[in-house]
């Protein structure tokens, strides 16, 4: 089987829209810090916001518009569903979505190519969903295929983690991870699917073996995965800025873990 490095087929990816540096200024995100060298410190309150959910809910109502291709109300409350959770821990994250351009779910009928929707043609026919944006777009889009969101919990959180890091991050923050990632992945499609997996393990923690077995990029992360990779901080702190930091905890913070732990 050919390795599947990204859900385009030709590696391409979607010409992004970063946050601008004025937004990112006005709604820092501690986890970065984890990726710049500076300290890190854990959360002294250790709750979630209180106002999380419903500020998630809300930009989810004013900003995303959901096409249901036929899909079933269930399908369409899941989708809603996870990406408020997705966002519901981090209020600056909410805010960065909040001022980043719109989002178009489509939601894929069983059988049907991409294309046929208005995503590229180059798509991979194995891809369960795909983030993509063009400049002329009002909107980024994101499209997902019905029959596999009931077969792959991950799907929703994996695509939305696109998304963010295509719109809710300055160019900085987005060399950062590139900075990070570079030795081990090398080519910016694979790193951008590396930010997604990592993201989608702080969601669905169970991972099966069809999951490990998936072919390039997508079996290697989630292989490696480790609770003790800078990388893994970063991400958990991005989304649950209030929760433990992972890893060997802060006694031991000193002693420089790396990228593989």
């Amino acid at each position: 089987m050919a390795e599947l490095e990204s859900e385009m087929g030709d590696g391409s990816t979607p010409d992004i829209t970063p946050l601008t540096a004025e937004d990112g200024r006005r709604l820092p995100l501690s986890a970065f810090t984890v990726l710049a060298g500076g300290d890190v410190f854990e959360s002294g309150r250790g709750q979630p916001p209180a106002d999380g959910p419903r500020r998630a809910r809300a930009w989810f109502q004013a900003k995303v518009e959901l096409k249901a291709h036929g899909a079933p109300a269930a399908l369409l409350q899941r989708v809603e569903g996870d990406m408020v959770r997705q966002l519901a821990g981090n209020l600056p994250l909410i805010g960065r979505m909040e001022a980043a351009r719109p989002l178009e779910v489509d939601l894929i009928p069983p059988g049907q190519p991409l294309a046929r929707y208005g995503y590229p043609r180059s798509v991979s026919p194995r891809a369960a969903g795909l983030f993509w944006v063009q400049p002329e777009w009002a909107r980024a889009r994101i499209a997902l295929r019905q029959d596999l969101l009931e077969r792959e919990p991950h799907l929703v959180f994996h695509e939305l983690a696109h998304a963010i890091q295509g719109l809710a991050f300055t160019e900085e923050e987005n060399a950062l991870i590139y900075r990070t990632l570079q030795r081990t992945y090398r080519v910016r499609s694979r790193m951008d699917e590396v930010f997604a997996l990592y993201s989608e393990r702080e969601f669905v923690p169970s991972v099966t073996a069809h999951d490990l077995r998936a072919p390039g990029v997508y079996g290697m992360a989630r292989q490696r995965w480790n609770e003790e990779h800078v990388f893994t901080r970063f991400v958990r702190l991005l989304y649950f800025p209030y929760k433990p930091l992972a890893g060997p905890g802060v006694s031991r913070a000193g002693q420089g873990a790396s990228f593989f732990g």
